[in-house]
């Protein structure tokens, strides 16, 4: 027990150190992880400064949303999508490691990179606001930001699972890119949308957790009616469910490359 535990520490951390060099080494991550994030949060800053101090803080979600959805979201989805493309799915499925330590590893470091991409956004938008950012608690606004992270994480998971299904897991990220800004509430709130658009919005748990952030850092913020710790448990239920989702698709699709050797049937 002692060794495969090791083993599967060891094949994480070496995962995480690969998708740290693999990052660096291709130059086109940083322009929708750290440039394209800090320019959407001049705009948005811009674009709200006259509505009064509380607004600054929906430039810097907005913007560190869009940095958290270019690294973890996409980055994550992309996790078993790239070692279809590469052909080293089949070979790394069949491994002593389980697969999802594997996804683990790229989920993780996406995790933090898209936290870095946030900061780096919180940082540029409070110089250029000039003021200190009216937040009440620094340390649990930061904690929660990094919950929402976890939520998007969950989320990228589970695309990464079902993108085993499918040759087009690109396409499909590029066009529903933008309809995740909207849906789960970036730029504004979802209660701004259209109520038939609400059920399909709470599918999503970071829906819940902005909610939950907005209503934690804007004083008089009105979300949705159940408050801040409803969009909590919200947010908790729903990653756990797409956690499980993913372990057990994961599970299935190690199954089926044990028994047939390969995925070209799917």
């Amino acid at each position: 027990m002692t060794v495969r535990s090791y083993s599967r520490g060891r094949s994480l951390l070496a995962v995480m150190r690969l998708s740290v060099l693999t990052f660096l080494a291709d130059p086109q991550w940083l322009v929708p992880s750290l440039i394209a994030p800090v320019i959407f949060g001049l705009v948005s800053y811009e674009l709200f400064s006259g509505s009064g101090p509380w607004f600054v803080l929906y430039a810097i979600l907005g913007a560190g949303m869009m940095s958290m959805w270019g690294q973890t979201l996409y980055g994550s989805g992309w996790a078993t999508g790239q070692d279809r493309h590469l052909g080293t799915l089949e070979p790394t499925l069949t491994a002593p490691t389980p697969y999802v330590y594997i996804v683990l590893g790229r989920v993780v470091w996406n995790t933090i990179a898209g936290l870095l991409g946030g900061a780096i956004v919180f940082v540029v938008v409070a110089i250029t606001y000039g003021h200190p950012i009216p937040l009440a608690n620094p340390l649990l606004f930061l904690l929660m930001f990094a919950f929402v992270i976890t939520t998007l994480a969950a989320v990228g998971v589970v695309f990464a699972a079902a993108y085993v299904y499918t040759r087009y897991a690109g396409f499909v990220q590029n066009v529903g890119e933008f309809a995740f800004y909207i849906g789960t509430g970036c730029m504004f709130p979802v209660v701004l949308l259209p109520f038939w658009s609400n059920p399909v919005s709470l599918v999503l748990p970071p829906t819940w957790a902005l909610d939950a952030l907005r209503y934690l850092a804007i004083p008089g913020y009105q979300g949705f009616s159940w408050g801040f710790w409803g969009d909590m448990a919200g947010a908790l239920g729903t990653t756990a469910v797409y956690l499980a989702i993913a372990g057990s698709v994961f599970q299935r699709v190690e199954r089926h490359v044990l028994e047939a050797g390969d995925l070209n049937d799917w």
